[in-house]
């Protein structure tokens, strides 16, 4: 979200929320992909890897943008928005990792 501020305003948020997007973004993530360095973070690269541990541990759902392109051509983009995987999904990932490791003992 920090890396794009046009489609911030696009999609009726602030420069304000992107970069608090991006934040939380961080603490649910596994590492940072510096060949997509974010300007006004001083070039941190993007949040990258959500790991479903964090998400669970933290509660922190991930920051999903949407566009949607024209079915004619031509047309380009004809929306687009914000929006966060339900919980659920997490909690049936972590079930089925726990599942699928080897038992100890």
């Amino acid at each position: 979200m920090a890396a794009a501020p046009a489609i911030v305003r696009f999609i009726g948020g602030t420069v304000p929320d992107a970069l608090a997007a991006t934040r939380r973004m961080y603490e649910i993530t596994v590492g940072e992909n510096v060949s997509f360095g974010i300007p006004v973070l001083e070039f941190r690269g993007a949040p990258t890897g959500i790991d479903v541990t964090r998400v669970i541990r933290t509660g922190i759902l991930p920051q999903i943008n949407t566009g949607m392109a024209g079915r004619l051509a031509g047309v380009g983009q004809v929306g687009a928005g914000l929006v966060n995987p339900p919980m659920e999904c997490f909690e049936g990932a972590i079930a089925g990792l726990a599942d699928a490791a080897p038992q100890i003992g």
